[in-house]
């Protein structure tokens, strides 16, 4: 299953001037990016933490576009995550221009971490996803793809209880479990019609509310 980017990043120590020195050094010592300072100053004031804009300069592979950065949480704040990728001169991204973006950003700040003083680490998921990035527990994992084989996972109330016993797992172990994403992995890498894909989803959305429920009665 093809999705968007996902790009984590962990600084060994944040400096005096936050994120956004971070930033200024890395625009003055990387070819092709910019920091915009007055946008980030507005994205950092709505965004309530450390948060910002790498721009990449439009090239024959690249449109123009501004590399979001924020902290992940006050509690973590030495943790960032890219939330999204926004155009400069055009509306939207295709999928593949997102991806690339988001790519081509990782490479450079990862290389230039490595080289100067700020450092730290930066991960990247996708934007190929396989049941393990979406099922990361390999019980959960296991659970689901014991549904998945069972003779008619959609409709048999013996086959839906082994899904039920995935919901109840997940209830209990929820991990990094992606269940926004099981819907297009049904539908795109096993072919699955869109209308018992999202069925599923449901199923398991409503299952965890009403144990949810059940906790707190």
């Amino acid at each position: 299953m093809k999705t968007h980017v996902e790009i984590k990043i962990s600084f060994s120590r944040i400096p005096k001037g936050g994120l956004h020195e971070i930033l200024r050094d890395f625009a003055k010592q990387t070819k092709g990016w910019e920091f915009p300072k007055r946008q980030s100053e507005e994205y950092q004031c709505h965004h309530g933490s450390d948060a910002g804009f790498a721009v990449v300069s439009p090239t024959g592979e690249f449109k123009a576009s501004a590399v979001a950065i924020a902290n992940v949480g006050v509690k973590r704040p030495n943790s960032f995550c890219v939330p999204n990728i926004v155009p400069r001169d055009s509306s939207t991204l295709t999928l593949d221009e997102y991806n690339a973006i988001g790519i081509a950003f990782a490479d450079s700040f990862g290389g230039w971490m490595k080289r100067g003083l700020h450092h730290g680490t930066i991960e990247i998921i996708g934007p190929n996803r396989t049941l393990a990035d979406i099922i990361p527990g390999k019980k959960a994992r296991q659970l689901f793809e014991a549904w998945l084989q069972t003779p008619t996972p959609g409709s048999h109330p013996s086959d839906i209880h082994v899904l039920d016993c995935f919901i109840c797992h997940l209830f209990r172990h929820r991990g990094g479990v992606r269940t926004y994403e099981i819907e297009p992995y049904l539908s795109e890498d096993l072919g699955w019609k869109a209308e018992t894909a999202r069925w599923v989803v449901a199923r398991i959305e409503t299952g965890l509310e009403l144990l949810r429920v059940d906790r707190k009665f």
